[in-house]
């Protein structure tokens, strides 16, 4: 009796393993990183699908709340909006993030023109179509982006896309994020470097498991499928969110790999990467040490990190959706965040941008307020343009004569909010950021960086007051440095006509 009941639970268990190992090839195949390789560095390694379009009928349109840290708080990007009244609603329009599978009602406000917006931001503005004209577009210079999902057939840029593969990727349709950044490079109307070539890595430096076994699974699976060094990504910091720069680095040294094989012709000079790094994180050494290897090929990585990787400094210009693209007083720094434009900054076009959408080859997204995510790849274009002019072109030389041919921003173009107003915004984001890290970090850990980071901005010792006061003091702090870099003090809007010609000397 006893063998009997032994060899039953040995064929359970038996039973269960193997449905426990198909359980994990399906998961992983669902929700684990994947990564797809041409062969000799050239083609296209995968189709990710289009993203869906259309939404439904929106109920309500949302509110803009000046106060809030969000900036897309109205996002219509494929709803349909043909039941709404939206009279009255003219503030919160004029802040919409919106699309061409977006419906609207036959009654718009004053003032609102969505087909307007959209034609005027696909100008990169600021002369580069002229420049285009004479023939500089970026020809003859490659672009590599590393990046989110792409639609690989959009008309902005599949004729220049000369490599698409996947290297530790997880999602499964094209994203927002690629197609637009793809198009700001070398988009054919959009774009700054319409006839460059394109290389475009999709890694993904974050994600997330809907599941927290399927997280697990992958997470072991992971070990033992895609990590060169048997080592899977470090665990997350917040929620179930995975983020390891690693990726990052491979995907530079993939592009530099790559590299030594194409033509000299037809090298890639710059690489877009829309993220950035800092010490601490997941992967920050290795991504580092790819950064360096690029510099020593003459390749120039821009990231948010640029400032670390090469000591320069940039930000994003706004722009008001009916403002001339071309005319450089449309444009002002954008405020209340970024860096200290007390120093040598180079000011880029950012918000109230059209871009290629992820949910058709011919589909477009109108986006209201951009990121830096918009900067990397306007600058990689621009970079592009230069090396066509000068072919010895280095990085330096780039910012030195971008920072000298620009132009100072127009004081009275900067819809400039009052203090009231301001400190407001920034007392919302002091309690929301200090609330978020009182849970992750602990309320003591909180306190000694607030209190460091105080003695940073003064220059002095903290003063012994309450929590509330101290809290009075900070927002004042933050209010001061958001209405000083409303003024641009250092910053120099970029001159593209100027600059090219520049370099051509």
């Amino acid at each position: 009796m006893r063998r009997v009941l032994l060899r039953l639970l040995l064929r359970v268990l038996l039973v269960l393993c193997g449905l426990v190992l198909v359980a994990g090839v399906v998961i992983y195949s669902l929700y684990g990183f994947k990564t797809r390789l041409t062969r000799g560095g050239v083609g296209i390694a995968s189709r990710p699908p289009a993203d869906i379009a259309e939404r439904g009928s929106l109920a309500a349109l949302p509110r803009y709340d000046r106060s809030s840290p969000s900036s897309h708080q109205v996002r219509l990007q494929g709803w349909d909006l043909r039941d709404l009244d939206v009279s009255g609603r003219l503030p919160d329009l004029l802040q919409a993030n919106f699309d061409t599978h977006t419906q609207w009602p036959e009654e718009l406000p004053e003032g609102f023109e969505p087909a307007r917006f959209l034609e005027l931001g696909k100008n990169p503005g600021l002369g580069l179509r002229a420049l285009h004209e004479q023939g500089i577009t970026g020809r003859g210079v490659a672009i590599a982006i590393i990046d989110m999902p792409l639609l690989v057939d959009h008309a902005e840029y599949a004729d220049r896309l000369r490599l698409y593969e996947e290297l530790h990727s997880f999602e499964k349709r094209a994203s927002m994020h690629g197609a637009a950044v793809a198009s700001i490079a070398v988009g054919r109307t959009v774009g700054v470097a319409p006839e460059a070539d394109l290389y475009y890595i999709n890694t993904e430096w974050w994600t997330s498991n809907p599941i927290p076994w399927a997280r697990a699974l992958s997470l072991i699976l992971l070990a033992r499928v895609n990590s060169r060094d048997g080592r899977p990504p470090a665990e997350p910091d917040i929620g179930w969110e995975m983020a390891d720069f690693v990726w990052v680095g491979r995907a530079v040294e993939r592009v530099l790999d790559i590299n030594r094989d194409l033509p000299a012709a037809r090298r890639i000079r710059v690489i877009s990467i829309e993220v950035g790094w800092a010490p601490g994180q997941p992967g920050y050494e290795e991504a580092m040490a790819a950064v360096e290897r690029a510099k020593e090929e003459g390749v120039f990585v821009i990231s948010s990190s640029l400032r670390d990787t090469h000591g320069l400094q940039f930000h994003g210009l706004g722009r008001e959706p009916l403002n001339d693209p071309e005319d450089p007083a449309s444009f002002y720094p954008v405020s209340a965040w970024g860096p200290d434009l007390a120093e040598p900054t180079l000011l880029i076009p950012m918000d109230a941008r059209t871009t290629a959408a992820p949910s058709g080859a011919s589909e477009y997204t109108f986006h209201r307020q951009g990121g830096w995510s918009w900067v990397a790849p306007y600058l990689a274009g621009l970079y592009a343009l230069g090396c066509q002019v000068n072919p010895d072109l280095t990085p330096e030389l780039f910012w030195e004569t971008a920072l000298e041919t620009g132009t100072a921003p127009d004081p009275s173009a900067l819809p400039l909010p009052s203090r009231e107003e301001l400190r407001e915004r920034m007392a919302v984001r002091f309690d929301t950021s200090v609330a978020a890290a009182k849970e992750r970090e602990g309320e003591e850990e909180v306190k000694r960086q607030l209190e460091s980071k105080y003695q940073v901005l003064t220059g002095g010792p903290v003063p012994q007051v309450s929590e509330a006061e101290f809290r009075e003091l900070f927002i004042e702090l933050m209010t001061d440095d958001a209405m000083a870099r409303h003024t641009g003090r250092e910053g120099k809007i970029v001159n593209p006509a100027a600059l090219i010609e520049a370099l051509q000397e």
